[in-house]
């Protein structure tokens, strides 16, 4: 009797577990951003932002503190070396 392999999402997508594209840093020419929100203990929102490529930075810090008032931004403060 031959086992039965049970199909896991990996397998639905014809790629393995060390193949995945989550969490991949997008190729050269992309461009795009990440956040995550958290929450302190007195119940602010804590938005930690991840960029990439060419982003208008004042526009998204724009539009964060319209989404998510009085948050604590954090990411953005940061400046890729230019070599």
């Amino acid at each position: 009797m031959s086992e039965r392999r049970k199909k896991r999402f990996f397998d639905i997508f014809g790629f393995g577990e060390g193949e995945l594209p989550f969490g991949q840093k997008p190729s050269e020419g992309g461009s795009g951003y990440s956040i995550s929100v958290t929450y302190d203990e007195g119940g602010k929102p804590v938005v930690r932002v991840e960029t990439y490529g060419d982003v208008d930075v004042a526009e998204l810090r724009k539009d964060i503190e319209q989404r998510y008032p009085g948050a604590k931004i954090e990411g953005l403060e940061k400046r890729p070396l230019i070599r």
